[in-house]
Formats: structure tokens, sequence, C-alpha cells
């Protein structure tokens, strides 16, 4: 496994192994990598000879400094957690690197003003900005997300779409734990009571899901919705939406549940399917 830091040698590495035929599988990450991680690139691994990784903490997407200064960093975890899952090429560049000084910010223009993007002004303009470079620098045949946070996983279909034809874009399931809670890197700030806490608040959404008739609208059935979260903590929504779309539109059957909540302090989001 190599690491590497800059884009000169990045490049050198990757040509040579476009110039062998090789394919090449592409995962973005902030570091703190878990399972979720680990099944983006067991499936790269899979469809691709070659799996390259970046870390690479982004600051632009933080709409919140003290969020920024609080996410998790573990780069020798990182580095073990790579190796163990069979990643060629770990690309760990500076913001400088990412960033010359004649760079510009470009702004999300796909799903706005809804979801987490209504909650956290410029959060998406960080993401595209710094999608559109990485996959400017790398030219991955593959790129690989979860679908955890399936509003950016719409979005970055977007912006390949409009402006990366030669990549493909490759959704993963969430990867979950026993109890159904997502793996994140945020999961790691909970105690053991917190995390039962939040353990039973998933099972109740479940309940609550399994429930509901799945031929009623979305306007209906987000009525239910805020029924559901009144004596709850805080959330920044909870809501059904289109899973083609993210429209208010539709039936039930064809929605997914978005929900970002507030336990201890930790924003946490989610997606459930129905």
């Amino acid at each position: 496994m190599l690491i590497i830091k800059d884009i000169y040698n990045l490049q050198t590495y990757l040509n040579a192994y476009k110039d062998k035929g090789h394919s090449i599988g592409y995962i973005p990450t902030m570091g703190a990598l878990h399972e979720g991680h680990g099944s983006l690139i067991e499936k790269s691994n899979n469809d691709n000879q070659k799996t390259i990784i970046s870390i690479f903490i982004n600051e632009k997407q933080f709409n919140d400094n003290q969020d920024f200064e609080a996410y998790p960093r573990n780069k020798g975890d990182d580095y073990n957690f790579c190796e163990n899952n069979k990643v060629d090429i770990i690309f760990e560049p500076s913001t400088q690197e990412i960033y010359p000084k004649e760079y510009k910010s470009i702004q999300n223009s796909y799903f706005q003003n809804i979801l987490c993007d209504q909650y956290r002004p410029g959060h998406f303009d960080g993401v595209v900005t710094v999608l559109n470079r990485l996959f400017s620098i790398i030219e991955s045949d593959k790129v690989y997300f979860g679908e955890k946070d399936f509003q950016q996983l719409k979005i970055v279909e977007n912006l390949i779409n409009e402006n990366f034809p030669n990549l493909k874009l490759v959704p993963v399931p969430t990867v979950r734990s026993n109890e159904g809670i997502a793996l994140s890197s945020r999961n790691r700030k909970f105690s053991k009571t917190q995390m039962a806490d939040f353990i039973s608040f998933q099972k109740e959404v479940i309940q609550f899901i399994s429930h509901l008739d799945k031929k009623i609208d979305l306007i209906e059935a987000n009525k239910k919705a805020e029924e559901f979260i009144k004596s709850y903590e805080k959330f920044d929504y909870f809501e059904f939406r289109n899973a083609s779309n993210l429209s208010l539109e539709g039936k039930l059957a064809d929605s997914r549940l978005f929900y970002a909540i507030y336990k201890s302090g930790v924003r946490l989001i989610d997606n459930l399917e129905l």
C-alpha cells in the first residue's frame, strides 16, 4: 500500500496503472474509517484491479468551525484499516495541494433548500467543490458512495452526470450494526448509555414505519411523522421524501424516511428504506 501526499506522484502511479489496463475504483473520505467504508472498499476491490482512498478533512463543507475542529482524526488507525482492507493507494493531500490560491469554489445547484442543505448553509457547496477537484485529479473509472447520506449521493450523481461523463457512480447500501444503527464516525462520541438511548430511538422509528399504510401519500405520511417526533429531542428534520427526486410528492411506498437528530449534542443523519 502506498501513502501519497502530492498530486504529481499520485498521477504518476495512476497513469502507470492505466497504461497496464487496470481499472481504478475511488472512495473519497474524511478519515475516521469504519466498516461502512470497508463495504465501499470491498465493492471497489471486487469491481476493479486497483482501489484508491483519499483522506482529506475538507474544511469548506463545515458550516460550524467547532464541528470541524472536533471531527475525529486517527491517522494511524486509518492506515492500518486501509492496509487490512487491501487498499492500493491512500491519497492524503494538504489543503494547499487541493486548493491552490487560484482555485475557486463552486456552488451546489442540486436539491437545494431541503434536508441538510436547508440546515447546513454552504455544506454542499464545500462538498461539490472538493469532489469536483478530486474527480479531476484522480480520473478513476468508478467512484463509491454509501447511501447513508442519500442527499449527498443524489447531488454527486448530478455533478457526475453533468461534468464527468467517463466516471461511473456506484451507490453502496448503508452498513448497520445489529441494532440497526448506521455506522458513522460520529458514533464514537457516544458513551454506552448514550448509544443505548440512540438504539432505543432507532427501534421506535423502525416500529413507527412498519405500522404505516404504504399506500398513503407523503403529505399524510409527514403529518404522522410530525406527531411521532413531538416527544423526542431536537431534530433538524424528520420527514418522508420521494426516493427518486427527494420531493414531497408520491406515495409512501416510493419514499425513504430522512432524519437529522441531535443526540447529546451530536448531530446524526440517517435515511431508512420502507
